[in-house]
């Protein structure tokens, strides 16, 4: 199945897993297909530094100024920082969960345009660095955030890289859960 922005009618909260082999694809396809239906999208990126998705990105020939990114990976790698970039907020590491809280906080309601969507790639990643019940925590307070901004959201993660007990918790917090998988045409 592929990704259809029509899923976030009503700025609806989705939880979208992808194979492992296939996430970086996922990615890429949800953005270009949430920015190609009018979406200014705040990716929250733990996976990947800025510099890489913005690249990733303007190659798969996806719309850049409707693209702004929570870096939460460039200055843990001890990456290079472009001084002065409007569209990247860089945070110290990817289990800084309090500063990524409020650069979405600071973020996401000044978005460009009548369409919002915020996207975390991806919650197992985020498991590396923070344990499951700091995650789930995370992504209640997230999620209620997106509510009460009337924002949509689409939450990252790898198929079977959520414990049972963080993938119920996290399905209460969400409208949809869908599987995507990239490798196949509908």
């Amino acid at each position: 199945m592929r990704f259809s922005a029509d899923v976030l009618n009503e700025n609806r909260i989705v939880l979208l897993l992808a194979d492992s082999r296939g996430l970086k694809q996922a990615n890429t396809a949800v953005i270009k297909e949430l920015t190609s239906n009018g979406y200014s999208v705040l990716i929250v990126s733990v996976t990947l530094p800025n510099i890489v998705v913005r690249r990733t990105y303007e190659s798969a020939g996806i719309d850049l100024s409707k693209v702004f990114v929570v870096d939460a990976v460039t200055r843990y790698s001890d990456g290079p920082i472009v001084p002065g970039d409007p569209n990247v907020k860089h945070i110290s590491n990817p289990g800084n969960l309090t500063d990524i809280g409020i650069a979405i906080t600071e973020r996401i309601k000044p978005l460009p345009g009548e369409k919002k969507c915020l996207f975390v790639d991806d919650i197992s990643t985020m498991l590396l660095y923070s344990p499951s019940v700091t995650i789930s925590k995370f992504i209640h307070f997230i999620t209620n955030k997106l509510r009460l901004f009337d924002v949509a959201g689409v939450f990252l993660a790898v198929e079977k890289g959520l414990d049972p007990a963080l993938f119920s918790q996290i399905s209460t917090f969400t409208d949809i859960i869908q599987t995507i998988d990239e490798s196949k045409k509908d």
